[in-house]
């Protein structure tokens, strides 16, 4: 759930540095929160996120706070850019209910840091993930669990070794690994997929002498050289969708395009309505059928190279209220 679309950061790999800005800059209303949170009574995972840093949100730690008085069992997580974890915020993360916060860092090197996610620096990055995890400690609170992510892009290259051993120095309680040689989404880059295999072996080898745990690191296979990907994209059947900061629902992947790739308003309709409602229902049919449902799926990889063939038979979704 998007809670603001704004950022401080302008990184190299996301949509606005290709030219693509939201429709219209917004936060989400904390009314609106409570009423569109109010549809999941069950909902086990929240993140609280979208197309924007959520520390920017000025009301973030309250929304966490009622998220947890309202849903005590679930799973609450972030991602941030970590420039704006400033003492207070530290304090608050680990008082408000929060579970996880996930911090993207890109680079292991300060001069990369600063080319890939530009308007940034890490020296006070880490002095900031540093005060959290001591603040962390002196409440004795196991939680917010503390993990750093990593993009494999082209200009990082060869870093993710000494980030793993940065990770492990810092403290943090895991690491997730992203590269877009297994999922495109557009970012075609000009490094071989090989080149992606010897670092992530080299990555892999380093966690296991150091002994940490990598949450999500795509599978080293030789699969990635060939025309054909081993992964299939389910975000038309899977319960993983995202509700920007005006109630709307689309997919994740579709977050930026969210102007042209709605389903429907939280605010307007109820969830179910719009997950099983008319235009979902004409998207699935056509990924069924072999036919792209979207320019966001003719850019993508994982959808155009195993799309199709994976989920020609997957079963229409049905409430189950």
């Amino acid at each position: 759930i998007e809670m603001t679309n704004r950022c401080n950061l302008a990184c190299i790999q996301c949509f606005r540095s290709l030219g693509l800005k939201p429709y219209k800059l917004g936060d989400m209303d904390p009314e609106n929160y409570q009423r569109i949170l109010s549809q999941f009574p069950y909902v086990l995972n929240i993140a609280l996120n979208g197309f924007g840093e959520p520390l920017m949100y000025a009301p973030f730690f309250d929304i966490v706070a009622v998220t947890r008085k309202m849903r005590p069992w679930a799973k609450i997580g972030i991602y941030t850019n970590g420039q704006l974890l400033d003492e207070a915020k530290a304090e608050r993360a680990v008082s408000s209910g929060l579970t996880e916060l996930n911090v993207s860092v890109d680079a292991a090197r300060p001069a990369t840091y600063r080319r890939v996610r530009r308007g940034g620096r890490l020296e006070p990055l880490h002095a900031n993930i540093r005060r959290l995890l001591a603040t962390r400690e002196r409440a004795r609170s196991r939680f917010p669990r503390v993990g750093l992510n990593f993009v494999m892009v082209n200009d990082n290259e060869g870093e993710l070794p000494e980030f793993v051993e940065q990770a492990v120095d810092l403290g943090v309680d895991y690491i997730n690994c992203i590269s877009w040689a297994a999922y495109d989404w557009g970012f075609r880059n000009q490094r071989s997929a090989d080149s992606y295999l010897r670092e992530l072996e080299a990555a892999q080898a380093r966690m296991q002498s150091l002994g940490i745990t990598c949450r999500s690191m795509p599978e080293i296979s030789t699969e990635w050289t060939k025309e054909e990907h081993p992964f299939a994209c389910n975000f038309f059947w899977g319960y993983s969708f995202r509700v920007t900061f005006d109630g709307s629902v689309t997919l994740g992947c579709c977050t930026p395009f969210r102007e042209t790739y709605t389903y429907g308003n939280l605010l307007e309709k109820d969830f179910w309505e719009i997950w099983n409602g008319p235009k979902m229902r004409k998207n699935r049919e056509m990924a069924k059928q072999g036919i792209v449902p979207n320019r966001v799926c003719a850019s993508c990889d994982m959808f155009c190279k195993s799309f199709f063939s994976s989920l020609h038979s997957a079963p229409e979704v049905v409430a189950a209220k």
